[in-house]
């Protein structure tokens, strides 16, 4: 395989907690071996990839696969979905010449999985929670080799596919581990420079119950001596009258800079969200997505609570503990700088080059 560029096709997205992984290592494997590897991706036709993965500059194919829409007619004609998105995945294998296929999770995950098992490619399975989806335990027993975040995933795998796994962390974009100075970030949102800063959010869509927790609280909160920086969702509508240490947004396009103004994040425990507050070092309060299919979320916050590097608090509980768990972290500069050793446990900054040097290695050899 010298001989030529190696073909990769990522299977990624649905959200960005499966997108953004993908783009980490393939964004590495452009920008440090162009002259090895050639990129592609394939998922949905109309979720967060099908946008980002142009803009990047990769070559990106879309298959007809949703999530499972449950026991309906959607339900019913669901198979015949599933089996186009198989069709779709093995044609642009051959089409592309690929020589493995990396597959990050979810839904979108499957059908290339099983089309590279197929047509007997490599897989490479990348796994961001503690507790692995259904998708990378259905395909681990045909995979390559199994990237896990943390070293208790392989308590879910079976013992065959256990001697698979690779724990070497979930990437995080590059941005986020180059993020500016506290001093500059607080500067970008002029803030007072004396308060401690709260970092508020909820993804793309929003958190209901932590943007109603803050709306029912905004009144302490302004009486308060911090900064809030509080990102709602497109999914909710703005007070019209807030505070003047809060600023409220819908959406963040520099995370990097909103995480390096806060001493204490608030959000919920998606893996890719967990991994940036590792690598960044920050205490966080986190409330786990209820919905989250396999109870991930929970699991993810769970693990870093029991390790006291972060407080969880469950979401139907937030309303009522929000203000009181805030006040008691923000005015305890210890519990925060030992929430901040705490959690750099689960740091895994080189995360990005480690899986992208193995899988490159593992095709070469």
């Amino acid at each position: 395989m010298t001989d030529k560029k190696i073909n990769l096709l990522f299977a990624a997205g649905g959200t960005g907690g499966h997108l953004f992984p993908a783009t980490a290592v393939a964004n590495y494997l452009r920008d440090n071996h162009n002259d090895k590897v050639n990129c592609f991706f394939i998922g949905t036709e109309d979720r967060i990839e099908s946008i980002k993965i142009p803009e990047m500059g990769f070559p990106y194919y879309a298959m007809p696969i949703t999530a499972f829409p449950g026991k309906n007619m959607k339900g019913i004609m669901y198979p015949i979905t599933f089996i186009k998105a198989i069709t779709k995945a093995r044609s642009v294998i051959k089409k592309e010449k690929i020589d493995a296929v990396i597959c990050t999770g979810a839904y979108i995950s499957y059908p290339p999985g099983l089309a590279a098992r197929r047509l007997r490619k490599k897989l490479f399975l990348m796994e961001s929670n503690v507790n692995p989806g259904k998708s990378i335990l259905w395909l681990s027993k045909n995979a390559t080799k199994v990237y896990t975040s943390y070293e208790k995933s392989a308590d879910y795998f079976d013992p065959i596919s256990v001697f698979k796994l690779n724990c070497l962390g979930n990437p995080v974009r590059d941005e986020i581990l180059n993020p500016p100075t506290k001093e500059a970030a607080l500067k970008k949102y002029n803030f007072n420079t004396e308060y401690k800063t709260i970092f508020i959010f909820g993804g793309s869509l929003g958190a209901k119950s932590i943007n109603l927790a803050v709306e029912k609280n905004l009144k302490e909160f302004g009486e308060m001596k911090v900064n809030i920086i509080w990102q709602t969702g497109k999914n909710y509508v703005i007070p019209a009258v807030i505070p003047s240490n809060v600023k409220a947004t819908v959406f963040i396009d520099d995370m990097a800079t909103a995480y390096s103004a806060a001493d204490l994040v608030v959000a919920r425990s998606g893996a890719t969200t967990v991994a940036e507050i590792s690598v960044l070092a920050k205490p966080s309060i986190l409330v786990p997505l209820p919905s989250a299919s396999n109870n991930e979320q929970y699991e993810n916050a769970r693990m870093l609570d029991e390790s006291k590097a972060a407080i969880l608090i469950n979401n139907d509980k937030i309303q009522d503990s929000l203000l009181n768990s805030i006040k008691q972290l923000i005015e305890n500069e210890s519990e925060l700088n030992n929430m901040s050793e705490r959690i750099k446990e689960f740091a895994r900054p080189n995360a990005v080059k480690e899986i992208a040097e193995d899988i490159l290695n593992t095709m070469i050899s």
